[in-house]
């Protein structure tokens, strides 16, 4: 009988602390709402050698890099701004997925092309390619450039764009050549976190890429690995 009383007297306790506790939150709920939520980490792709980071959010406009500058330009209607093209020193246009150069049926005033290596570790490419170039042309009604069209994977169990890393060499718009590879495709995750779960579309479309501009002699010089220096961070190209 006595630990009977016990149990109801514990059980009378805790019943009156949790009401309490509920009671209080209740009446200071507005305390709770106007607190902030800390801010989402945003996550920083990063690498040994330059990485310039794309803002290809835009489903109508593209963004036009001059990789030699880190300059960028906006076309708002690549079919009725065709003129500009010819007008700005660029190199590589993105727009969500998709991928135009500065040369072929793009622009044929433009000289741009690009060899893709595959898969293969960046920095054992020393030397530039000097034949292989692809241009734009027109594939089953769409305007691309066939070594990059395919640059990504698309994952339809969670609908998520993850790149092939692919190493790929461009003949520039200045005449120079520069090695590069396409490393996320999120603007504040890795590519890996939406493997498991569906990133959204806003979150989506920033492209970050490692290159390397070639030197004079036809040659690449990478950046030394030190594995215990910070990396820079990420030039950003809007």
């Amino acid at each position: 009988m006595k630990n009977t009383l016990n149990i109801f007297a514990i059980l009378l306790v805790g019943t009156f602390v949790f009401l309490s506790a509920i009671n209080y939150m209740a009446d200071n709920i507005e305390d709770y709402e106007t607190v902030p939520l800390p801010p989402k980490k945003a996550r920083t792709i990063t690498s040994h050698n330059p990485v310039i980071k794309v803002d290809a959010t835009s489903r109508n406009a593209w963004t036009l890099v001059d990789f030699s500058s880190g300059e960028t330009y906006t076309i708002e209607d690549l079919e009725h701004e065709k003129d500009k093209l010819k007008l700005y020193p660029w190199d590589i246009g993105f727009q969500r997925t998709k991928i135009i150069t500065n040369g072929g049926l793009t622009n044929p005033h433009g000289s741009v092309g690009v060899k893709n290596l595959g898969s293969i570790d960046i920095d054992t490419v020393n030397v530039v390619p000097k034949t292989g170039y692809l241009q734009d042309e027109k594939s089953f009604g769409k305007v691309l450039n066939k070594a990059i069209a395919s640059w990504y994977l698309y994952r339809t169990r969670t609908h998520n764009i993850e790149s092939q890393k692919n190493v790929y060499t461009v003949r520039m718009a200045d005449g120079g050549y520069m090695k590069m590879r396409i490393l996320n495709y999120y603007c504040g995750r890795e590519e890996s976190e939406c493997r498991s779960f569906m990133c959204t579309r806003e979150e989506a479309a920033c492209y970050f890429i490692e290159y390397v501009l070639s030197q004079d002699n036809g040659k690449f010089v990478s950046a030394p690995i030190l594995s215990q220096t910070k990396t820079p961070v990420p030039k950003t190209a809007n």
